[in-house]
């Protein structure tokens, strides 16, 4: 009988690769559907938050202050420019234009009322005043008592009614006191016409902010307005007092 040297133990078994490949597919599996099931988690998260938060509100406006107007303007302020509109007629005004001197119907009324004695009918034109139905710019030429001539512009202006005027007119005479236009300025108080004694309305003087003086009459009759402006107030109210009655009626 022979023998022979010891047996060695047996080696480990040779892996089956298909078996490897099928647990690597397997973890890579695990892997992706626990990411899926984080993301999604993730999402419903999200969702669920964004469905309980309350609406943004929207930001309250507070309105701004309304900029008070004062009730008058103030008596200082100019009144409203003599000098003619050159902008040509206004196509809202409810008078329509006549001819070819820029004049409305009412402003030839007005005009064809004047004391050609004295005031120039050809030099009238067009002005603006507020609420007025005609207003017109005009020159005015006057002697006066030594001969002496004297020639100067003035506005005349008419309303539709007093009260219409006076509205007008208050806005420069009604915080004025009271007192005399021929010593004094920056007051109210009536006047007469070529010196007759006998009220013809009320006026006031004043110094407009671009330093030139003005009068300004109302009439008793007729919701009328004339004025006056010039650098000097001796020299204003000198010719002030050699103008005749305005109005022809």
């Amino acid at each position: 009988m022979s023998q022979n040297g010891p047996d060695t133990p047996p080696g480990p078994p040779v892996p089956d690769p298909h078996a490897r490949r099928g647990v690597r597919w397997t973890i890579i599996g695990i892997v992706i559907s626990t990411v899926i099931a984080l993301v999604s988690l993730y999402f419903q998260a999200q969702q669920s938050k964004g469905d309980s938060a309350d609406p943004p509100t929207p930001g309250s406006s507070t309105p701004a202050e309304p900029v008070p107007t004062p009730d008058d303007e103030s008596p200082s302020s100019d009144p409203p420019s003599p000098t003619p509109d050159d902008s040509g007629p206004d196509d809202s005004s409810p008078t329509p234009y006549s001819g070819d001197d820029g004049l409305t119907l009412a402003e030839h009324d007005l005009r064809d009322s004047l004391n050609t004695d004295q005031w120039s009918r050809d030099s009238c034109s067009h002005t603006v005043w507020q609420g007025a139905t005609a207003a017109l710019y005009c020159t005015v030429t006057t002697v006066d008592q030594f001969g002496v001539t004297g020639t100067g512009k003035a506005s005349v202006v008419m309303y539709e009614t007093k009260t219409d005027r006076d509205s007008v007119f208050q806005t420069y005479a009604g915080n004025m006191p009271e007192g005399n236009c021929e010593a004094q300025i920056n007051v109210r108080g009536s006047w007469s016409e070529n010196n007759t004694g006998q009220a013809a309305g009320d006026v006031v003087c004043f110094l407009s902010t671009t330093g030139q003086y003005v009068f300004l009459c109302s009439y008793y009759d007729r919701p009328a307005l004339v004025q006056i402006t010039g650098p000097d107030q001796n020299s204003l109210t000198a010719w002030w007092h050699t103008m005749e009655p305005v109005f022809t009626d």
